[in-house]
């Protein structure tokens, strides 16, 4: 067989139910030729359990004799990398698995008549894949002058298959945290892997019983959508115990999986195999979790002129809150109200409301905005554990293990510093004494590892809810000992006390200035853009969270080297305040890379920010000063 060149070829789809079978037939297909015949992909096959790729042949001429064959290492190639080996040919309808060197084919053939042949390779292509390529490597052989060369290789690249997903659903990420904001009983939510695939599931209710629906992974897997469902969870009687129907990558069902949900986390069983998730959404910041409880408590700290910082989840739901400890004062109450709020960031401003408070006096730190360095030391004041522990302030100290948290999100610092239930909400300061952060969180599957919300995220914050500047900007401890920093500072971390139950004070925890509920706006126009391979196509304004949907083009005829992502300081423009982004989804950050399949493909990704007023008519994108990724005047409203 001569050496066909790789051609692109569109395909229309049929459904078989004959022995489980989907048929994709190639039809205006573009013909190699070569010096004896040409040639081009016909149809596949898709079985159960094999593959079969059909290759039509139409003699140039009429010939006494056409053969037809593949070397032992032909493979379909998958987008994600995976190979089905070859296994032998089609013949009078059984795979025949001899030899690949004999002489196959036709007798006296006919100039412009149509033959064909069939591969059979090992194992299906899953539902959901829509593109392959087909190569021939060859056999090494030895020529007349000794050397090696490969014979006889041949590819079909760049196919297009209509070969639909199974078990599709209308589920999206934003429609899954609609429904856990609204349905939030501890289960229903957004998880994310510790492992390195990064696989993000949404677990909600849907006719009476939980499922589990893909909603995203670090790198794009041709096999998933967002809204493939991934399980059915069946109750035990255990609480929080499921058994699970398990839908594995070729679609089939895997019965035997058992899901657990402990909190905020989730971790899925197959055999030997545990996978852990930690739950991000509601509660994807919370250390612990907040139960129906009556009181809890965690920790804050002070701003200018009255003002509190702690985590949201820390007064989620609260009726009451109560401060203790101000100028080391634990004899003493004070009511507080909730001012302003960004869940998604888990970030609360509070204030003291009552009459007998009297100031905080200076406050000794300064916050500092700027992103601190790997391996900096730091050290957390708060009080975890008081029930066990007493109310003394505590101390514990590490370094930035990393500029950014779980699963890559740039909001976080991971730090070393031990954390427990408790320390939520309490201030990280570097060793000079700024404070460079707020805590939020622990990793429950590692030792030492927790998170805390970097300050610039609390700026945000309180540019967008206050109408003068509270942050603190006087350093009174550099240069002193780390007894001396915490012997000033303490007195300015408070321990903070909520309570579900209605009392003297009946304080508000929602945010009057931003959204309620989501709303979308699809395809807003842009006054101006400098993207010229990018659109906007939706944005949705949340009660804790923007999100920009963005889709990119490949308009280069070299697929495999054209790639797009993401700078990490990418922001949006709203009234001169910016909100930096806070995450990403199908889109890399800088310097990783999302590359695209072949030419002419779009991507669609999304980014996110923190939430904005819902009074907001008009938005800028920037994403660097030299990025081409420039939106102005994007409206919506």
């Amino acid at each position: 067989m001569c050496r066909i060149c790789f051609i692109f070829i569109v395909v229309w789809f049929a459904m078989s139910n004959t022995y489980a079978q989907v048929t994709t037939y190639f039809y205006g297909r573009n013909k190699v030729q070569s010096k004896n015949e040409t040639a081009a992909l016909y149809s596949v096959e898709i079985y159960e359990n094999n593959t079969r790729v059909t290759i039509e042949l139409i003699p140039t001429k009429n010939r006494s004799r056409m053969n037809y064959w593949s070397s032992i290492n032909t493979v379909i190639k998958l987008p994600n990398g995976d190979e089905l080996p070859i296994i032998g040919f089609l013949r009078n309808n059984t795979v025949d698995t001899a030899p690949f060197s004999g002489n196959w084919g036709w007798d006296k053939v006919k100039e412009g008549q149509k033959y064909y042949y069939t591969l059979v390779f090992d194992g299906k292509i899953p539902p959901g894949v829509t593109s392959f390529t087909l190569e021939d490597k060859g056999v090494p052989q030895l020529d007349g002058w000794g050397s090696w060369y490969t014979a006889h290789g041949y590819g079909f690249s760049g196919y297009t298959l209509n070969n639909p997903r199974k078990g599709g659903t209308s589920w999206t990420e934003f429609s899954v945290r609609k429904f856990a904001t609204d349905n939030n009983d501890g289960i229903c939510g957004i998880y994310e892997s510790s492992e390195d695939n990064g696989y993000k599931l949404g677990c909600v209710k849907q006719n009476g019983e939980y499922i589990l629906v893909y909603l995203g992974s670090k790198e794009p897997i041709s096999w998933w959508a967002e809204g493939d469902m991934k399980a059915k969870l069946r109750a035990s009687a255990t609480t929080g115990f499921f058994k699970a129907d398990w839908i594995m990558k070729d679609k089939s069902i895997e019965p035997d999986w058992y899901i657990v949900f402990d909190g905020g986390s989730m971790k899925t069983i197959w055999k030997s195999d545990e996978d852990f998730y930690l739950k991000m959404y509601p509660t994807s910041k919370n250390v612990g979790t907040i139960s129906q409880q009556e009181r809890w408590s965690g920790t804050g700290f002070a701003l200018n002129n009255g003002y509190i910082v702690t985590n949201y989840h820390v007064i989620e739901n609260a009726k009451s809150i109560s401060i203790q400890g101000i100028k080391g004062d634990f004899t003493s109450k004070y009511n507080a109200t909730v001012i302003a709020t960004d869940r998604y960031n888990d970030l609360a401003i509070l204030q003291i409301s009552d009459n007998n408070f009297n100031g905080f006096g200076a406050i000794p730190y300064k916050v500092k905005t700027s992103v601190s360095e790997v391996g900096e030391e730091v050290f957390v004041l708060g009080y975890p554990l008081t029930s066990t522990m007493g109310d003394e302030i505590k101390l514990t100290t590490g370094v930035i293990s990393s500029k950014t948290g779980f699963q890559g999100d740039v909001s976080l610092y991971q730090i070393s510093a031990p954390i427990q239930p408790g320390n939520s909400g309490g201030p990280l300061f570097d060793n000079k004494g700024n404070l460079i952060g707020v805590v939020s969180a622990k990793h429950k599957g590692a030792e030492n590892v927790g998170y805390a919300i970097k300050t610039s995220y609390l700026k945000n914050l309180v540019e967008s809810s206050t109408s003068t500047s509270i942050l603190p900007n006087n350093n009174q401890v550099v240069g002193q000992p780390l007894t001396e920093k915490v012997k000033k500072i303490k007195n300015y971390v408070f321990m903070i006390t909520c309570s579900n139950v209605s009392g003297s004070s009946t304080n508000s925890v929602s945010s009057p200035s931003f959204s309620t509920s989501i709303r979308t706006i699809e395809n807003p126009t842009v006054s101006r853009t400098t993207a010229e391979r990018a659109k906007i196509k939706r944005v949705i304004l949340a009660k804790d969270y923007t999100a920009i949907e963005i889709t990119s083009n490949n308009q280069s005829g070299n697929s495999y080297y054209q790639w797009c992502n993401i700078d990490r300081n990418t922001y949006i423009l709203v009234n001169g305040t910016r909100y930096t982004l806070t995450r990403t989804d199908d889109i890399q950050i800088a310097p990783e890379k999302t590359y695209f399949s072949y030419a002419g493909q779009s991507i669609t990704f999304t980014l996110y920010f923190p939430p904005i007023s819902d009074m907001t008519t008009s938005i800028d994108l920037i994403e660097s000063v030299d990025s081409e990724w420039k939106f102005y005047g994007i409206k919506i409203r």
